[in-house]
Formats: structure tokens, C-alpha cells, sequence
């Protein structure tokens, strides 16, 4: 909570007041902020002191001494709190228009650990020093950057000098509206295996979970691309380069919308041969099931997009809202659905959730263009980013490609993975030229060709 909480309200509130060249109220806000979250840290440390007095042997039923499994808890306590300063100095980066930078950064930092901890494993180091050398990693990987940044941009270096005490309570409101966000994902990610596990039984969550792991490739890889456009689109608010964010909320529109029914109804017809090679288990695929996800899936990607233009902007109350209550009343329905339709059931609710979502957070963007834009650049433009005429599109294509794919399934998911493989080809090459031309992805692609030309000659040079 406090990761998704101060940390990132406070990298996107500086970035923004950086790029608006308000200096004073930046190291002000920074200062603040940075000392707020020692403050928090630091209780949070002393807090955790009081696994010594747990019975952590007998509780998670261990074989090492109790002494040596409290010393492992708290130094791994110390290391969730070493990370949300870890992330909070890598956020730096974002306010400089280098997040690529911190992302470097932290699979630097991951990379180290893993290769410490495996070398750790490989000598038998004992659990306490497994979990000191990562903590020491971290610190480390902080006090890295600290120097970095010192020499790169000495005049945004973190400070302790200033404190205001208005600017501390007016943070913590909307950063606790980051770690709502942060709740609704344990509600959407960990409900239904609760829910499943007691309403039907182990079978169903195995078969469920393999099911979301199969998906959440594609989705992950969708992320990839909307997750990257955050820092720009915090750059761009902070700028109040209204032009550019309309473009780039049409362009990443466009091309998330392209992508998210290509992959997944791909992905869709190529399920069976996945459980046959992943798991040699067949038996857990179901057709109704597989289609129902993929039209989850698809959803998804498109709230995806919509979700960074609010969460990256700082103007995410009513998201943090719209997304932990949805996931609560899904909860509570779940129960219901599950008993009557099976998996099946609790899959019909998500999609509905998740499409009402994405409904609530068109209006969400097309209010923020309203009313954050000058009137004159709305008027300008010729239209509003939010007003969903490409989404229809996406309901559209998705509603024939996932009726066209649940017939093939019919077909094929029993036949050889060869046919399988054919047919999921055949689908992506369809539905992918469907999508070029319904969100004229002409332009996209001449943008990206002239920027990769200019890379080449940048690196020929």
C-alpha cells in the first residue's frame, strides 16, 4: 500500500510541477513527502520488531530454530520497507523524463539479487544471510542512484530541508487512493480463487488459474506497451500539451484496441496445444470457459489504456472508487454465480464488472479532456479523446471474432496441434487485418518506421 500510495502520487505530483518550472513548491512537496515516508518507514521497522515475539516456528510448522526464523522475518519486513525507497529514489528518473532509466535500474537491482542469492544458495549461507544480502542489494541499489542522480541533475537531489505540513495532509488522501487501487487488485486476483476453492473445490481453482496464467501472457505483454506511456503522459499533463495527449491517447488507443482481439483470439484457438505441452493435462480445457476469458481478456487491454490516462495524471479518486467498489459488489455476486453456473458463472460477472469499467472510465477520460483542456484546443482538435466510437468498433470486432472462434473451436481443440496451430493463424492474420483497417493503423506504423529510421542513422553516426 504504501508503495502504490506515496510513491507514486508524490513521482507524479513532482514530475508534473517540474515540468511546470515551479521549483520552489517542487523541493517543498519533495522534502515533505520524502520525510513523511522515513516517518512511515521507519515506525513501520520498529513495528515489525514484534515478530521476535512470535511463535513463527510452530506457526509455519519449520524445522530451523525459532531464533533464526524471526532474525529471516524481520530482515525480510526490512526489505519490503527498503524497496518503497528504493522505488521512490528510481522515480527521480520519471521526473527527469528518463523513466527508462529507472527501469534499468530495477532489473539491475533484480538481476543482482538473483545471481547474490543464487551464489548464496550454492555456498548453503543460512537464511538470515540469504535475506541480509538482499536487503543489502537494495540499499545499496539506493544509495547507486542517490549518485547518480547527484551528478546527472544536482538541482532536483532529495532534500530533508523543508517540511509544510498542509502539503503533507493534502498528499495523503490521494495517495491513499493509490492504495485502494492496489486493494481492488488483491480483490480482482484473489476472490475468485477464494471463492472457487470454497464453493466448488481444488479441481476448478487449478483449472481456473492455469487458465488466467495462459492469458495474463498476452496481457502482460499489452501491459508492456500502456504501462510504457505513463511517464509521457505525466510529462505531457505536467507540460499542459493538450495537442500531443490527444494524440497520444488516439494513437495507443488505436493500437491496443489492434492488438488486444488479434492475440487473444489467437491465443484462443492455441489453448489446447498449451495444456498438452505445458501440463499434459487436456481434460482441463473447456471451450464456454476459454471464450468467456478471452473476451475478459480483450476487455482488459482496452481498461488498461483508459486506466494510465487517470492513474498518470494524478486525477484518480473516482478510479480508485469506480475500481475497489465494482470488485467488492463482484465479490459479493461471485458467490451466487459460482453456485448456479460454476466457473462459469463467476467468468460471466467478471466480464460484466469489467465492461461497466471500462464504460465508467471513457467518461472519466473524456471529462479530463473537458475540462483540464482550454476549450479552444478541445475545438481544435475536432473531437474529444473518451467518446468511444473505437470501442464500439473493438465490441464489434471482438463479438464476431469471438463467435467465428468459438465455432472453429468446435472443430478443431480436439484435433492435432498442427490443425490447432493452422487455425490460430489463420485467425490472427484475419482478425489482425480486420483491425488495420477498422482503426487505420497506416499512420501508426509510418510514425514508428520514420522514429526507428532516425535511431539507425542516430547510431550509424
Amino acid at each position: 500500500t504504501l508503495n502504490f500510495g506515496i510513491q507514486t502520487y508524490t513521482t507524479q505530483d513532482l514530475t508534473i510541477r517540474y515540468q511546470q518550472k515551479e521549483m520552489a513548491s517542487y523541493h517543498l512537496r519533495q522534502s515533505t513527502a520524502l520525510r513523511m515516508l522515513l516517518g512511515i518507514l521507519g515506525t513501520a521497522a520498529i513495528a515489525a520488531l514484534a515478530v521476535f515475539w512470535l511463535p513463527t516456528k510452530s506457526l509455519l510448522h519449520l524445522t530451523i530454530s525459532q531464533s533464526t526464523a524471526t532474525l529471516t522475518l524481520y530482515l525480510l519486513a526490512l526489505q519490503v520497507l527498503v524497496v518503497v525507497l528504493f522505488g521512490y529514489f528510481t522515480g527521480i528518473y520519471t521526473v527527469l523524463s528518463r523513466a527508462h532509466a529507472g527501469v534499468l535500474w530495477v532489473n539491475g537491482q533484480r538481476l543482482a539479487m538473483v545471481l547474490l542469492t543464487a551464489f548464496g544458495v550454492w555456498r548453503r549461507w543460512t537464511f538470515p544471510a540469504l535475506a541480509a544480502c538482499q536487503l543489502g542489494t537494495y540499499a545499496v541499489g539506493a544509495c547507486l542512484i542517490l549518485l547518480h542522480v547527484h551528478r546527472i541533475a544536482p538541482g532536483i537531489f532529495p532534500r530533508l530541508r523543508g517540511w509544510d505540513r498542509a502539503a503533507a495532509r493534502a498528499m495523503l488522501k490521494p495517495s491513499g487512493y493509490f492504495g485502494l487501487i492496489s486493494w481492488s487488485t488483491f480483490l480482482s486476483y484473489e476472490i475468485p480463487v477464494l471463492v472457487l476453492q470454497r464453493e466448488i473445490g481444488p479441481f476448478v481453482v487449478v483449472a481456473f488459474t492455469v487458465m488466467r496464467t495462459i492469458y495474463s501472457m498476452v496481457r502482460q505483454a499489452l501491459n508492456a506497451v500502456t504501462q510504457s506511456l505513463a511517464p509521457e503522459i505525466t510529462r505531457l499533463y505536467g507540460r499542459e500539451d493538450w495537442p500531443m495527449l490527444a494524440r497520444l491517447y488516439g494513437y495507443s488507443e488505436r493500437l491496443i484496441y489492434a492488438m488486444a482481439p488479434t492475440a487473444n483470439l489467437c491465443l484462443l484457438l492455441i489453448s489446447p496445444v498449451l495444456l498438452h505441452l505445458w501440463l499434459h493435462q487436456p481434460g482441463l480445457y473447456q471451450v464456454a470457459p476459454y471464450v468467456c476469458m478471452a473476451a475478459i481478456a480483450i476487455v482488459l487491454a482496452a481498461k488498461e489504456q483508459k486506466f494510465q490516462f487517470q492513474y498518470a495524471t494524478n486525477t484518480h479518486e473516482h478510479l480508485a472508487r469506480l475500481m475497489f467498489g465494482s470488485y467488492m459488489a463482484l465479490a459479493v455476486v461471485s458467490v451466487p454465480m459460482v453456485r448456479w453456473m460454476g466457473m462459469l458463472g463467476f467468468l460471466l460477472a467478471w466480464l460484466a464488472v469489467e465492461l461497466y469499467q471500462v464504460t465508467r472510465m471513457l467518461q472519466m477520460n473524456r471529462r479530463l479532456f473537458a475540462t483540464s483542456a482550454p476549450p479552444e484546443t478541445v475545438s481544435a482538435l475536432g473531437w474529444t479523446p473518451g467518446t468511444g466510437h473505437a470501442t464500439l468498433r473493438l465490441l464489434a470486432l471482438s463479438g464476431v471474432g469471438l463467435a467465428t472462434t468459438a465455432w472453429l473451436l468446435g472443430h478443431t481443440w480436439q484435433a492435432g496441434s498442427w490443425t490447432q496451430a493452422a487455425a490460430a493463424i489463420l485467425c490472427a492474420a484475419g482478425v489482425g487485418a480486420a483491425a488495420y483497417w477498422l482503426f487505420n493503423l497506416l499512420p501508426i506504423l509510418k510514425l514508428a518506421v520514420g522514429k526507428l529510421r532516425g535511431r539507425m542513422a542516430e547510431f550509424a553516426a
